[in-house]
């Protein structure tokens, strides 16, 4: 796995379109993104009524991808020293990086969260907010991911899931969890809905 690299604090860099970095990655591994475009205002509304995140605490995205719901976190009034961006993919995390140049974005793999934010977060993450397309993962990889998304959380919070999924894209019952769709946007393409989850 690679190591860990953190955001350095420095002005903002000119860079090219969301939409075309998007579609680039989309082109080069399209399971791994789950859409052809980024999130839209309609959903980034729907995803920043749902955060919390008090005053001690900060909110960790799993795949920022190009920012649009690490945009949704900022929106909620989060300041962006408080917010984790875990991105696997190496060109998603340059473009991350000059594009929110004070968010912690990291590079890395998601199972391990816990070693990525720092021991001085586990336990302070008021929101996990995934976007990997968990539907499109086996079983076994699933599981891994949601092992990380609560060694993280305080105990009893629950974390976010956004999907484009008509159904739960999680195996609830299989994975030990409860979950309710939070709200559904078609102010996105494709339509999108965000998903709850906590342990059952």
């Amino acid at each position: 796995m690679t190591n860990t690299e953190i955001t350095a604090d420095k002005a903002p860099q000119k860079v090219p379109s969301a939409t075309w970095v998007f579609f680039q990655r989309w082109l080069a591994d399209p399971i791994s993104m789950g859409s052809i475009i980024p999130s839209s205002a309609g959903l980034r509304n729907l995803v920043s009524r749902n955060i919390i995140c008090g005053p001690d605490e900060v909110v960790v995205e799993f795949g920022g991808g190009t920012g649009a719901i690490t945009r949704a976190i900022l929106e909620s009034g989060v300041s962006a020293e408080r917010v984790f961006s875990i991105e696997i993919d190496h060109a998603l995390v340059e473009f991350m990086r000059k594009s929110y140049p004070s968010v912690n974005v990291v590079h890395g793999d998601a199972r391990v969260a816990d070693r990525l934010i720092g021991d001085q977060w586990v336990g302070k993450v008021g929101t996990v907010i995934v976007g990997i397309p968990m539907v499109m993962l086996p079983f076994q990889l699933q599981t891994e991911i949601i092992q990380s998304i609560f060694r993280v959380l305080p105990p009893g919070r629950r974390f976010l899931l956004y999907t484009y999924c008509l159904t739960s894209p999680l195996p609830m019952a299989k994975l030990g969890l409860t979950g309710q769709r939070l709200g559904r946007t078609f102010r996105n393409f494709p339509p999108a809905s965000v998903w709850g989850y906590q342990k059952a």
